[in-house]
């Protein structure tokens, strides 16, 4: 219930699309921060509400806002986003809940609460074996990170057609297809942002 809930001054709940969030009511004053911050959480309770989240959020640190995927007849999806001010209390959230099960759960399966890789994996595809590009393309990546080494986690997968990267912000991803954009075209190969982690979960 919405009484359950202490609001914090000068932010709202309000329903975007297909999600119910908690956020600053001026985000001009106060902007979002980078991606980095926000975590997800999988396997919430159906009937777990935004006040429900929003007071478990806070249990990890300060909150900037709390994203809820909604489903049918008033019901959840069963995930959620979190975003928090500090990088602290997202190794906090990870540590202390992923993997407990809530008492309110209605799935029967532990929580799911890792770092939300909303924009920050990028898919590189359409490589062809052909006058060996992918040497060139792997060649064009190793040059970026020794410049920009702050900016790439890691190689997340590759097989023969493609390559996934996963970034530390959007920013970061947005950084490196800016900078590799035409140099990628070159080599006929393409890139394409998965957009959350259900995406990423079942592309495989």
């Amino acid at each position: 219930m919405a009484a359950d809930l202490q609001m914090d001054m000068n932010y709202g709940i309000m329903t975007v699309n297909s999600q119910i969030m908690y956020k600053p009511t001026n985000q001009c004053e106060d902007p979002e921060p980078d991606n980095d911050h926000e975590v997800y959480v999988g396997n919430l309770p159906i009937h777990y509400t935004i006040e429900k989240f929003v007071n478990f959020a806070k249990k990890s640190g300060s909150i900037y806002s709390v994203r809820l995927l909604k489903g049918g007849g008033g019901l959840n999806k069963g995930f959620g986003y979190i975003m928090y001010r500090h990088l602290a209390a997202v190794d906090i959230a990870i540590e202390t809940f992923n993997g407990i099960f809530l008492t309110e759960s209605d799935t029967n399966k532990p929580l799911i609460v890792q770092k939300s890789l909303r924009n920050t994996i990028m898919m590189i595809y359409g490589l062809s074996q052909k006058n060996n590009n992918k040497y060139y393309i792997r060649n064009e990546i190793n040059y970026f990170v020794i410049n920009h080494p702050s900016l790439v986690l890691k190689f997340e997968c590759e097989d023969d057609t493609k390559m996934f990267l996963s970034f530390k912000s959007l920013k970061a991803a947005q950084i490196f297809k800016k900078k590799l954009k035409d140099s990628f075209n070159m080599f006929g190969a393409k890139m394409y942002y998965f957009n959350d982690i259900e995406n990423w979960v079942s592309y495989f």
